[in-house]
């Protein structure tokens, strides 16, 4: 087994992985990245690779343990962003605090800080990469700085699903995307080739955590990045300090080890919690940071659904065609005293990968999503099941709470009128199975002041390890109702602001 020393290792090269890495590295410190995944091929889609990234075990209705789980948003270089919608909603401020709106039984939900901490870290985010949005249009949007780039054209579908959004009383607006609607910084403008969902970006113009790693500036040697390596156990030199990373190669299955000054989880709010678990050893026998039993408890996944419709296409008015996958969203019912708990959800434009008029009929998609409580029982955990690299296949533990069903059903209902009021036809529900994983990955990890109740502290830093931080969607102590991906970025750079602080 061989070893060597870098000052920090980074598990994982998505959303967070690559904002850590390279502000780390830009200071001038070594910083080695063990990321499980390989570099997607050119035209590679979420369905032509998933298969490749393992399972996890779920409950099945009956209570047995079946294959079902999603433990991964995309397992390559450059996770989840290399796939994404580039949806970048930064999170509502209720987000931070929503004692008000969950259930009795629910962990505590309260982040260890507010919306204007964070502030500073969206904006300089959304300066390094660019948001298309209209600011102050979202009617929900917290306080920011004026936007850099216009907001995209609503598609057909969006002008459609906007008009009647309008006409019921809402107030639509276009999507916060992550996505050029002109040129910006070297990097092309949107060209509407299509939805963009579960795709690589073709032109460029989408936000991809690969960036990073090719940026030119950083100090000769200070950045190495470790394709198809996975992080298997973290070894401490003492009660409260990490001394090193083991990890295996996946295609030649040979182990090895590097010793860090400092280490951060960032391969998604599963796959860290997974890793803690595993790294039981006599000093921390049920796992590192796992001393109260918090690893892995309070994971979310984002309660949601679809709603779909088809219209007919004499009454469509003229348009471009393409477009990116979401350019239309509504808060409207975000915060509703008629939804259950006084909190509703987001929704938004889900367009079909095909998006064209296909015999005079014309399909319109709504996805609608909310935070789900934080709960102690929904948890990650070990099985005693090997998987192909010899690891322990992970359980995710995961039910619906009562009071997540009746929002479910409500924000349903609100995306039902919403196509009725365009005109659409044989409306029907398509559950989006968020309760097996995938997408929105969160908790797990989960940041507060209290050790018995979390598992790291407002830093991301493991409350009983001085030099462990997790940096990914694992940090958050409630998911919030909008897509995460802005939000893991904006917290991922604030985290690496410290460490670099801590190393120097």
């Amino acid at each position: 087994m061989t070893s060597n020393a870098v000052d920090v290792c980074v598990v994982g090269s998505g959303a967070s992985g690559s904002i850590v890495a390279h502000e780390v590295a830009r200071h001038g410190f070594q910083v080695l990245v063990l990321e499980a995944g390989q570099e997607l091929p050119a035209g590679a889609s979420l369905k032509s690779v998933q298969r490749g990234f393992g399972n996890a075990l779920v409950r099945s209705p009956s209570g047995t343990l079946t294959p079902r789980g999603r433990p991964w948003t995309v397992s390559a270089l450059g996770g989840g962003m290399t796939l994404y919608a580039g949806i970048a909603f930064r999170c509502r401020t209720v987000d931070f605090d929503a004692r008000a709106h969950v259930a009795a039984d629910a962990l505590d939900p309260v982040w260890p800080f507010d919306y204007g901490e964070l502030r500073p870290y969206y904006e300089e985010l959304e300066r390094r990469i660019g948001i298309a949005r209209l600011a102050g249009a979202d009617p929900l949007e917290p306080p920011s700085d004026p936007g850099l780039l216009p907001p995209h054209e609503y598609s057909l579908q969006g002008t459609l699903i906007a008009n009647a959004g309008g006409r019921l009383g809402w107030l639509p607006f276009p999507t916060p995307l992550a996505i050029n609607s002109v040129p910006y910084r070297g990097q092309a403008a949107c060209d509407r080739c299509g939805p963009c969902n579960e795709h690589l970006c073709p032109s460029g113009a989408r936000a991809d955590a690969r960036s990073p790693f090719t940026e030119r500036s950083l100090p000769r040697g200070a950045l190495t990045i470790a394709s198809g390596s996975k992080a298997v156990h973290i070894g401490l030199g003492s009660v409260s300090r990490v001394a090193s990373v083991e990890w295996l190669d996946t295609v030649i299955q040979q182990r090895a080890r590097v010793r860090a000054r400092c280490v951060v989880l960032a391969g998604n709010a599963i796959q860290s919690a997974a890793l803690l678990l595993r790294s039981a050893q006599p000093t921390a026998p049920r796992g590192i940071g796992n001393c109260t039993g918090m690893v892995g408890r309070g994971i979310c996944f984002k309660i949601s659904g679809y709603v779909s419709g088809t219209i007919m296409a004499d009454r469509l008015p003229s348009h471009p065609p393409g477009g990116p996958f979401s350019t239309v969203a509504m808060t409207d019912h975000y915060l509703d005293a008629d939804a259950p708990s006084g909190l509703g959800g987001l929704l938004y434009e889900a367009s079909p990968a095909e998006r064209a008029v296909s015999g005079r009929k014309l399909k319109l998609r709504v996805h609608f999503l909310a935070a789900d409580q934080p709960m102690r029982s929904n948890a990650v955990r070990l099985s005693n099941r090997r998987d192909r690299l010899g690891l322990q296949k992970i359980i995710l533990e995961y039910r619906t709470h009562p009071l997540d069903k009746s929002r479910l059903d409500y924000l349903s209902h609100r995306a039902s009128d919403l196509l009725t009021e365009a005109g659409a036809k044989k409306i029907s529900y398509t559950a989006s199975n968020y309760q097996f994983g995938s997408g929105h990955l969160h908790g797990g990890c989960r940041a507060g002041t209290d050790p018995k109740e979390s598992v790291v502290d407002r830093w991301g830093r493991v409350h009983d390890i001085d030099n462990l931080y997790v940096a990914d969607g694992g940090f958050f102590p409630y998911p919030g109702g909008v897509n995460p991906t802005f939000t893991i970025q904006a917290n991922a750079l604030r985290i690496a602001r410290r460490i670099v602080t801590q190393l120097a």
